[in-house]
């Protein structure tokens, strides 16, 4: 059949046939581009459910313990109670004869008060903490006087203060001094000024050693019970730890005469329940998100980009087991959690409430374990072998569908130079063709 270069020209021969010869081979790398593609979105859809699961469970393992507790005071206003799930339920009686104070000092009249070269004091503490205070530059102005405000500023800044003590400047009938006071409340951290280095400077040695008690430093008084015949608790903070996973925040005293308060300590069943449901959720995510990667496709669906991967569906068949699994005793089945046909669990809150009423620890055990070797470790740990930024199982796969991708474009190129050089020289040799079927075209017609 001869070929008409009047409807099909010489660059369309020539596009033809070369495309026609490297179909076959585009196809392919299409195909597997597609492919590779597929595989990399979906290990970060695999990633993601992982890290969000990872995130439930480190939710969890932060709030100290699934198990959510209440705890309030009666009457308001004497204490804030707060409680952590190792707290036992139950009722205490409790009297607050006095709170914790911080130990505060003003400094007399600094008007006209001039502090001299290497002039320095100490402030010590009762509990024998001691920071020097060094005047020289403290005159910052310059006007050859130590006002209340430099000195104070001199003491916020000495080395060695850290926060043990705050001087503040009050300024009252026209005239300015320093208070000094204590960091923390109770009697250790009393005040005190050592003015020996200062005998060469008698006037700042007068102004600091005419000293006004504000307020004493001292120990906060608790009883455990009744006032004068309970568990007698003094300390320095007004913060009270004494009761196992309570904490108690003493804001005034009692008196004399007030019937003891009444601390209230009980699980909050709502909050307990939400715990373990967020966990449950976190774990039927990725359930469904490791069914649909892994999907044969029915249905006219093609299959998913992890169909018959058996390392996919072993880590579903690994987390499973390990929640399945015991600890100390323990098991999901006894906490009210059981599974469905497909794998995904439900939370049956009733039950929960029941094994919690009669083994309040239950949650603890199947967790966290005596010694953080429960439930979440486990399933954490192993995680940890898909989720590792810099050697986990999903990082490796990645790394190889990289390899594999630069792999298609070193080919894709190889190919597309293939085409061109391919182009070239059917176009070279149809337009060649061209020029000899036109040559021939003249003389046919000059002859005839």
């Amino acid at each position: 059949m001869p070929i008409d270069f009047n409807k099909v020209p010489p660059d369309m021969w020539a596009q033809n046939l070369a495309s026609a010869r490297f179909q076959g081979s585009q196809t392919q790398i299409d195909a597997q581009n597609k492919s590779s593609k597929a595989r990399n979105d979906a290990l970060g859809q695999l990633q993601k459910t992982l890290q969000d699961f990872r995130g439930s469970l480190t939710s969890l393992t932060g709030k100290k313990s699934p198990v959510a507790m209440n705890a309030s005071a009666l009457p308001e206003g004497v204490v804030v109670a707060s409680a952590k799930g190792n707290a036992q339920s139950g009722s205490y009686s409790l009297f607050v004869e006095r709170v914790a104070a911080s130990h505060q000092l003003a400094l007399g009249d600094m008007d006209g008060v001039a502090a001299q070269a290497g002039d320095q004091f100490s402030i010590k503490l009762k509990n024998g903490d001691k920071f020097d205070v060094k005047l020289d530059g403290a005159d910052s102005d310059k006007d050859g006087k130590l006002s209340a405000t430099e000195l104070a500023l001199a003491i916020n800044r000495a080395s060695g203060n850290g926060g043990k003590v705050s001087a503040m400047v009050l300024n009252s009938g026209g005239k300015s001094q320093v208070v000094l006071s204590a960091g923390k409340t109770g009697k250790d951290n009393a005040l005190e000024l050592d003015l020996s280095a200062l005998d060469k400077n008698d006037a700042l040695k007068a102004a600091l050693g005419a000293q006004t008690t504000l307020s004493e430093g001292r120990d906060a008084l608790v009883w455990l019970g009744e006032k004068g015949k309970g568990v007698k608790i003094e300390q320095g903070s007004n913060t009270l730890d004494n009761i196992e996973g309570v904490s108690l925040t003493l804001n005034k005293a009692m008196k004399d005469g007030d019937a003891p308060l009444q601390l209230a300590v009980s699980r909050n069943e709502a909050e307990t329940n939400a715990n373990v449901q967020s966990f449950i959720d976190g774990y039927n995510k990725l359930l469904s998100t490791v069914g649909s990667l892994t999907s044969a496709g029915k249905d006219g669906k093609n299959p998913a980009p992890f169909t018959g991967d058996s390392s996919i569906s072993g880590l579903r068949s690994q987390v499973n087991s390990l929640l399945r699994s015991s600890y100390q005793g323990v098991t999901l089945t006894q906490l009210g959690v059981s599974a469905s046909r497909d794998g995904t669990l439900t939370l049956d809150s009733k039950k929960l409430n029941e094994t919690l009423k009669n083994q309040p620890d239950a949650l603890d055990r199947y967790f966290n374990g005596s010694d953080k070797n429960g439930a979440l470790k486990a399933v954490s740990d192993y995680l940890d072998r898909w989720t590792n930024a810099s050697s986990g199982l999903i990082k490796q796969r990645k790394d190889s569908e990289e390899r594999l991708s630069k792999d298609l474009d070193r080919r894709q190129a190889n190919i597309q130079k293939q085409f061109e050089d391919t182009y070239q020289r059917y176009l070279a040799q149809f337009t060649k063709l061209q020029a000899m079927q036109d040559q021939m075209s003249q003389t046919m017609s000059m002859l005839m």
